[in-house]
């Protein structure tokens, strides 16, 4: 027949390292589970941080790229001012010079008139005519020297006015051109991008620490105790060991 005790003792063995194993099972399974959890969680920061860095290194390579479209926009706003004045320039000295060949040929004119009363003057003096009819020749010589003279000195009248005007009229067009060219300058770059935020590092979860064997064994002696009462009866342990 066999002994209660050996079967008790047996039984509450296997309890307790079932219970053992079953308890290290449990412990592995949680401390993998943390390490998973842990894992994850340091590399979505790395991912945030890697996206942060790439985001940040975008916004200043389309800040640059607005810097330079600037400046660009800048050289080609003085670079156009530079051919307004050139243009302004040339259309200044076309327009002296026009101004100029008038005068001097108004000049040539006047010259002409005078040296033709001068000639008429001695016509008239060269006749000996009587004192009254030489006066009357002679200034009518005058008048006509004189209204030659007025059309020649309202001719360069009229050059020197079509000149004032033709100078405003340039400094218009320059001025419109400038404006125009000023309009046209791009600022696209107004504000300095700014860093992301830093990502928040996370905080690392401890692992649970390795429970103690301790409920195993008490398991294992409670259900050896249990199984030897059960097979030698409930005064088992009375009548072998403490009778």
């Amino acid at each position: 027949m066999c002994n209660p005790l050996a079967i008790g003792l047996a039984m509450g063995g296997a309890q307790t390292i079932t219970g053992i194993q079953e308890q290290n099972r449990a412990h592995k399974a949680q401390v993998d589970a943390v390490n998973r959890q842990n894992a994850m969680a340091r590399q979505k920061y790395i991912n945030d941080l890697n996206i942060s860095a790439y985001n940040d290194q975008q916004k200043q390579n389309v800040f640059k790229a607005q810097l330079e479209s600037d400046a660009a926009s800048q050289n080609a706003y003085y670079k156009q001012k530079e051919i307004n004045q050139i243009e302004a320039n040339r259309a200044v000295a076309a327009a002296d010079q026009e101004l100029q060949e008038k005068i001097t040929e108004q000049m040539f004119a006047s010259q002409a008139n005078l040296a033709k009363a001068i000639q008429a003057q001695g016509t008239v003096l060269a006749g000996m005519q009587s004192g009254q009819s030489m006066m009357l020749e002679l200034g009518q010589a005058e008048r006509e020297f004189g209204f030659e003279q007025a059309q020649i000195d309202a001719t360069v009248f009229d050059a020197t006015r079509a000149y004032g005007i033709d100078r405003y009229g340039i400094d218009l067009d320059q001025y419109s051109a400038d404006t125009t060219a000023a309009n046209n300058i791009k600022v696209s770059a107004t504000v300095a991008p700014t860093a992301s935020f830093a990502s928040i590092k996370p905080t690392k979860i401890p692992t649970p620490k390795k429970p103690s064997i301790l409920g195993p064994i008490l398991g294992g002696i409670s259900t050896g105790l249990s199984a030897t009462s059960a097979l030698g009866g409930k005064d088992y342990f009375k009548d072998n060991f403490f009778s």
